[in-house]
């Protein structure tokens, strides 16, 4: 009896250290990895007061203050690559003020100049404009990896939220794209129009914003 409890506690033992196979193809779920800091709010669109009046939006998903210094924010225009850096002026960077986005908190992004949002301090200045038809943005760390992206499967094939001026009766003019879920990786389903309630800012006319820059987001995902 005292071999048959040795020799199965040995065969145990040995199923836990030894390879486990699987059928070609098959891979072992993996948890999803929460992203640090993402790309949070695109004004693609611009404003009421002017379409190249353009802002986009990163948010901290960590309890601790993040230092972008070395990180670049990057799309195409044509053929032409928007690099922006958030560590000093170059290229597509006009200004940086702060390179610290702190923890669960935004960090935010105007076009050309501090007026795109005149009631809210720009963190970063930049220059180049995002096609209505559709952009692909990336947020890449120091060390050259993706962090994270926003519209990645629809590149030339508009956007999946927020809208221009021209739109129907009923619908909000120059909604931004939030995200719904800052936790969850960018998709189609992840992005949803400002819905002209929730806002927060002015733009260069004083006009109310459709969006949330430096607030959450109007369609942001309650757990």
């Amino acid at each position: 009896m005292r071999s048959e409890a040795w020799l199965a506690a040995f065969l145990l033992a040995l199923l836990a250290v030894l390879p486990v196979s699987h059928p070609a193809g098959w891979k072992t779920a993996q948890p999803p990895r929460t992203p640090e800091v993402v790309i949070n709010e695109v004004a693609w669109a611009g404003t009421a007061a002017s379409p190249r009046d353009e802002w986009i939006e990163l948010r901290n998903n960590t309890n601790r203050d993040i230092d972008l210094t070395g990180w670049t924010l990057r799309w195409r225009e044509g053929e032409e690559e928007i690099v922006i850096h958030f560590g000093s002026p170059t290229d597509n960077t006009k200004e940086v003020r702060r390179t610290v986005i702190p923890a669960r908190g935004f960090y935010l992004l105007e076009r050309t100049d501090d007026e795109t949002i005149r009631d809210i301090e720009a963190d970063l200045i930049y220059t180049g404009a995002l096609r209505n038809s559709g952009e692909t943005l990336r947020l890449v760390d120091p060390d050259g990896n993706v962090v994270d992206t926003a519209n990645l499967d629809g590149e030339g094939e508009g956007w999946p939220a927020g809208t221009a001026g021209d739109v129907a009766e009923g619908e909000v003019p120059f909604a931004s794209m939030e995200r719904v879920d800052p936790t969850a990786p960018d998709s189609e389903g992840n992005w949803a129009s400002n819905d002209g309630v929730i806002r927060n800012g002015r733009d260069a006319e004083g006009n109310r914003i459709n969006g949330t820059p430096k607030a959450e987001n109007s369609r942001k995902k309650t757990r």
